[in-house]
């Protein structure tokens, strides 16, 4: 459900952003980082559009969980196992969302274990950064929920229930 989800918010993204500018979304050109989602060619700006595509090959977590002794819920799994795409935002209950590109040329299982860390007893796994706050987006890996953390003050507070609820429920325009 959480691939039927990403793909209807990457339509509904995409075709806001091409009625929006006439292009597909764009990213700053990087040229050391070699994407099959570049569409076209980088502009006078340096900028590429870009597209996103089914991913064509599953990632297996099961060394990843091994290592740091957690199951990850099977969302972020399937998630993860959808679609790559590049800096996808939109809006969460009027707050600016950016959730964290799942490249193709980008190895998905350290970017994870990067972005897992534990708070309060608890393990979260980093997805993007939500609202002008620059708060961390992250699922809390023991429920499933999607929260917003603030590192600094040690804050935690649930957005949505699950994955799906978030996604369902975010918007490419405010």
């Amino acid at each position: 459900m959480i691939k039927e989800c990403l793909k209807t918010y990457l339509d509904k993204y995409f075709e806001c952003y091409k009625n929006y500018t006439g292009t597909y979304p764009t990213i700053p050109y990087d040229e050391d980082e070699k994407s099959s989602l570049w569409y076209g060619e980088a502009d006078e700006e340096d900028y590429i559009q870009w597209i996103y595509k089914e991913k064509d090959r599953q990632t297996d977590f099961s060394d990843l969980e091994d290592a740091l002794d957690l199951i990850l819920p099977d969302a972020a799994k399937e998630f993860y196992n959808s679609y790559y795409f590049l800096q996808l935002q939109g809006f969460y209950h009027g707050e600016s969302v950016r959730l964290d590109a799942v490249s193709d040329c980008r190895d998905i299982l350290q970017d994870l274990k990067n972005g897992i860390f534990e708070m309060k007893n608890k393990k979260y796994l980093h997805m993007g950064i939500y609202s002008n706050m620059d708060l961390a987006l992250c699922m809390d890996i023991g429920t499933g929920a999607i929260v917003w953390v603030d590192y600094d003050c040690e804050n935690v507070e649930k957005l949505a229930d699950s994955l799906e609820e978030f996604l369902n429920k975010m918007t490419p325009v405010k």
